[in-house]
């Protein structure tokens, strides 16, 4: 190693978290391999690179590298801390609570394992524990000697209570704890997106949905990886009829979470409204291929026929020949015949009508 190559690495590691810290993900993936091309063993590197693929939402990617951190350092807390991080994203509660266990041990004293633990009590309804939690990761943070670190911690630990009295139902409290966190946006950008979408969340519950959309196009904005945001995002753009643009944040949802059954059939919805129905019909079954389920896999199924020009003429063809049979056969009342004839012109008004005003 040359006589350079240590400040190199040092400036090359700063840069790394000041792009982590600004959510440029990209680059600070850039910035850590690079660090790792001077280091290869090198710890604070390789957590770098934990911590962002994990905000990348790259689950396989962050694993491999919080895991190579706790085998190089078994003692250090940060690995764990990473580690039960990512499994609380992917729903992996038990292996959570087991990584964030062996983080505090390490470390007891240190806020991030307590808060994210605080997240994980909170998903699975042990409000009591959860508050326990974010009671000690308040007690470190306020313990903690570098200004910069405790201004950003404060700021997720108030992420981290709007979290949990989401969970528990406490609405009015969720959004204060909120309006803390987006006040503290230059502490810590990232907690403040997470806070942007809890407040979309909170005016989607509210049946303000456009206000809801401001908020969580902000988050996904601000962090293009956040894709329960997006996907969110997108649900609320196709209730309020903007399908072009559901249809483009779904996409981009997609593109990093391309095994959501879910979110391919609403994107498949989207498609459909904008006629692009060979698309949506390849949407849907995809959709169905990936484990949709509950009435959402009954309605793709549907759509698969609808979206086809084949199917859609075969059903109208079932229907019109219905119809046919029941008024020579069913002997319909002078009532029901009228009622049958207006149906018949309101649909042929609304197609002509709709047909002129695009």
């Amino acid at each position: 190693m040359t006589e350079g190559q240590p400040k190199d690495y040092d400036a090359l590691l700063a840069q790394a978290h000041a792009a982590y810290h600004a959510l440029r993900l990209d680059e600070a993936l850039t910035l850590y391999q690079a660090a790792l091309d001077a280091r290869p063993d090198d710890y604070d590197a390789s957590l770098g690179m934990a911590r962002t693929l994990t905000r990348r939402r790259d689950q396989e990617g962050a694993r491999v590298w919080a895991e190579r951190c706790i085998a190089r350092d078994p003692d250090r807390f940060e690995g764990y801390a990473a580690l039960g991080a990512l499994y609380f994203l992917t729903d992996q509660f038990d292996e959570a609570i087991s990584a964030l266990t062996e983080a505090v041990e390490r470390a007891p004293d240190e806020p991030e394992p307590h808060l994210t633990l605080t997240q994980v009590y909170a998903d699975l309804r042990r409000f009591d524990e959860a508050q326990e939690e974010l009671e000690r990761g308040r007690d470190g943070i306020r313990a903690l000697t570098d200004d910069d670190y405790r201004r950003q911690m404060e700021a997720f630990a108030f992420h981290v209570e709007t979290y949990l009295r989401l969970g528990e139902g406490r609405d009015a409290e969720a959004r204060e704890s909120a309006q803390e966190v987006i006040a503290r946006e230059a502490d810590n950008p990232h907690a403040a997106s997470l806070a942007f979408s809890n407040l979309g969340i909170l005016e989607a519950r509210a049946r303000r949905y456009d206000t809801a959309i401001e908020y969580l196009e902000r988050a996904f904005a601000m962090n293009p990886s956040f894709n329960r945001a997006g996907g969110a995002l997108g649900r609320i753009l196709l209730v309020r009829n903007r399908n072009e643009r559901a249809a483009e944040v779904l996409e981009q949802v997609l593109a990093i979470t391309p095994e959501s059954g879910s979110t391919r059939y609403v994107y498949g919805l989207a498609l459909a409204r904008l006629k692009r129905r060979d698309e949506a019909r390849e949407q849907f079954r995809l959709a169905l291929q990936r484990g949709l389920r509950g009435p959402d896999r009954l309605m793709a199924r549907w759509q698969l026929i609808w979206q086809s020009r084949l199917g859609r003429q075969a059903l109208i063809g079932v229907v019109l020949l219905a119809v046919l049979l029941w008024v020579l056969l069913g002997n319909p009342s002078p009532t029901a015949l009228t009622f049958l004839v207006l149906l018949v012109v309101i649909i042929v008004l609304q197609r002509t009508v709709g047909r002129r005003g695009r």
